[in-house]
């Protein structure tokens, strides 16, 4: 290694080893609050430092059930706004999301449900999902690590974090 580049490399690691302390002491974090939908923001720790704006978000909508009739559904997930999308950018695809799992309740039917999906960007979430008619508790909880671990619901055990929301969806008519 040239003597030029053993220094950036070095200052390039201790930047990454440093961020990935910061978002490894940073508590995993949960919002006690009730949303109503669509979507909520939230600033949380980036692992070079600052913060970025994270999406969290439950978009009611209706859906072609297997018996030809619609039916309420919900898609949820979270994205990260500071992060271009479709950008080549090296640095769009550190600190991807690995995970999230959205749960939901129907409240008026008791009808439950969950899914674990996972991501190697800036975006993670599920598509409409069938709730049935009420009105649905929806959690989002997505977690953000170092390095994608290509496992739903698993994050590197260092340089990671987790934030969950909670949302409320009124019923629609389908």
């Amino acid at each position: 290694m040239s003597a030029i580049r053993r220094p950036a490399a070095m200052v390039c690691a201790a930047a990454m080893l440093a961020g990935g302390v910061a978002v490894a002491n940073a508590p995993a974090a949960s919002a006690q609050v009730w949303h109503d939908t669509p979507a909520w923001d939230v600033r949380l720790p980036y692992p070079l430092g600052g913060e970025h704006t994270i999406r969290y978000s439950v978009f009611p909508s209706c859906k072609l059930g297997e018996d030809g009739r619609f039916h309420q559904a919900v898609a949820a997930g979270a994205r990260d706004l500071d992060h271009p999308v479709g950008s080549f950018d090296f640095s769009a695809t550190m600190f991807p999301f690995n995970s999230a799992t959205i749960s939901w309740h129907n409240i008026d039917t008791g009808q439950r449900g969950s899914q674990t999906v996972q991501s190697t960007g800036p975006e993670v979430g599920t598509q409409g999902t069938i709730t049935g008619r009420g009105h649905i508790a929806v959690t989002v909880s997505a977690s953000k690590s170092l390095f994608p671990t290509f496992a739903p619901g698993s994050v590197v055990p260092f340089g990671s974090t987790t934030h969950t929301e909670h949302f409320i969806v009124a019923p629609q008519e389908c």
